[in-house]
């Protein structure tokens, strides 16, 4: 007799066909999700790792605000490299280095050069390859005590090799000053505006013009090497910015010339026409000549892309010691002598 209470023992109460069948289709659906997903998540992994690479090595706005990031939780601290213990500022500045030994201040005469170089990683300790001063006419001052010059010069952001190092050994080789003395001041990935009056790094600036007068230290040369940061255009007025920073420093030493590297090219973005022009233009006033172009150094000259290497700051430095040799104005700026 049949049960008609149901199905009979041992069986399904209702075709399993259809449903297996729709499991199966749900399953495979929510693991295309899931593989979608962790796609889309890898994704994003690898761009913010590429993001932030790129952003290291130029140094660039991203790259700074990590940095302020960093250091509102975390301070400042010293590191140990081997026998090396180095110490930075808030703007990630070397400003202690247990390698470097005070040496007594040099006694300048008016063939002596007290140069000042400021700007962005390229105007610091951002080259491919370390060099010192090759004899002992050549100092790295600051805050109030004189060092032979080794790179990384204390003062500016990085931990690499400095082109001013480079430039003093060949301006003292040919003969063009008994001595040097390099204050640096760079902190890389840094815009004009950030230098001007209301921007985080003018009052390092002239703090440090300060100090050298109060030290009667007479800055005869200005270097600013900086541009490569606004090439995107984000900030427009750049003529007027860098023309706040050079007023700035005649106001310490109106007697200094002021020499402005030509220099735009934002790896990977060519040369900005805006930004060139610009600092050009500034040539107009007086005490201001040309840098070297360095937008014409190629991929081959710059140890990742972006910062010179060790051979780029040979070339950049013989370049930069023939304009100060024969100092030049743009053509067409009805510049001042």
């Amino acid at each position: 007799m049949k049960d008609l209470a149901g199905p009979a023992r041992g069986r399904p109460p209702y075709p399993t066909t259809r449903g297996g069948q729709m499991e199966k289709t749900q399953a495979g659906a929510r693991a295309l999700k899931y593989a979608g997903l962790a796609t889309l998540l890898g994704l994003a992994c690898l761009t913010m790792l590429v993001l932030g690479i790129q952003s290291a090595l130029s140094q660039n706005q991203l790259f700074n605000l990590a940095v302020k990031i960093k250091r509102h939780f975390v301070p400042p601290q010293t590191l140990s490299f081997g026998y090396t213990h180095t110490q930075s500022n808030a703007l990630d500045q070397l400003v202690s280095d247990s390698s470097k030994v005070p040496v007594p201040a040099p006694v300048l005469t008016d063939r002596s050069m007290v140069a000042f170089a400021f700007g962005q990683s390229n105007s610091a300790n951002s080259i491919g390859e370390r060099q010192q001063a090759a004899t002992g006419k050549v100092f790295n001052y600051f805050e109030g005590r004189f060092y032979k010059a080794a790179d990384p010069l204390l003062g500016a952001t990085g931990r690499g090799g400095s082109l001013w190092t480079t430039l003093a050994n060949k301006l003292i080789s040919q003969e063009m000053a008994d001595q040097v003395v390099l204050m640096s001041a760079g902190v890389g990935g840094s815009s004009v505006a950030q230098w001007r009056k209301g921007g985080n790094l003018n009052g390092m600036l002239e703090a440090r013009l300060q100090d050298a007068q109060k030290q009667g230290l007479n800055v005869t040369h200005f270097f600013w090497h900086q541009g490569e940061i606004d090439n995107n255009n984000a900030y427009r007025d750049y003529e007027a910015g860098l023309t706040e920073i050079i007023q700035l420093t005649q106001r310490y030493f109106p007697n200094a010339r002021f020499f402005v590297a030509q220099a735009s090219a934002f790896c990977p973005l060519p040369s900005s026409r805006e930004i060139l022009d610009s600092q050009r233009a500034v040539t107009r006033l007086k005490n201001v000549y040309l840098g070297p172009n360095t937008d014409l150094i190629g991929p081959e000259d710059r140890s990742d892309g972006c910062h010179l290497s060790g051979r780029g700051a040979e070339k950049v430095a013989s370049e930069w010691v023939e304009l100060i040799r024969h100092p030049q104005k743009a053509v067409g700026s009805a510049a001042q002598s």
